[in-house]
């Protein structure tokens, strides 16, 4: 779990500075530590296993899609963090809504994938066990992103 952790911070402290081989090096550890997690925590059987780890290694496929367009949302915002524009930020915000919702939706699509491979319950529990890896990434997330500047005047001029 520490190296879910670390992978997660080094990710997200160095995503906007980082060569895409560092990125992709620590997107490999932290791709590992999730399938080791999600082995712990998801008791299957063999059947189950051979029904459900292609489905998963699919939905980490399209999850990684999302998280690189995250990541150039981080991007942006930090070559941006000193001259952010009112149209800027609004675009990034929406972007973020966008990934978010798609997100959501993912989980929603590959939970009904599972159910149907290996059951209801064990979806649910692929689902809980997800949500919790997703939400402590987001926590770190979260924790190394400055929030936006404002101006010295404590705001932005009214349109």
């Amino acid at each position: 779990m520490k190296l879910f952790v670390v992978a997660t911070l080094l990710i997200v402290s160095t995503a906007a500075l980082a060569q895409d081989n560092t990125l992709q090096l620590l997107r490999h550890d932290l791709k590992t530590e999730k399938v080791a997690i999600m082995t712990g925590s998801l008791p299957l059987t063999e059947k189950q296993a051979d029904l459900f780890w292609p489905i998963y290694r699919e939905y980490d496929h399209e999850l990684s899609k999302l998280g690189d367009r995250r990541i150039a949302i981080f991007k942006k915002f930090a070559e941006k963090y000193d001259s952010l524009d009112a149209k800027t930020a609004d675009q990034l915000v929406k972007e973020s809504f966008k990934i978010a919702n798609e997100r959501n939706s993912l989980l929603e699509k590959y939970y009904t994938k599972v159910a149907k491979a290996v059951g209801t319950i064990t979806a649910a529990r692929f689902l809980q066990v997800e949500n919790q890896m997703l939400t402590l990434i987001d926590a770190q997330v979260i924790d190394q992103v400055p929030l936006v500047k404002i101006g010295a005047a404590g705001g932005e001029k009214k349109k």
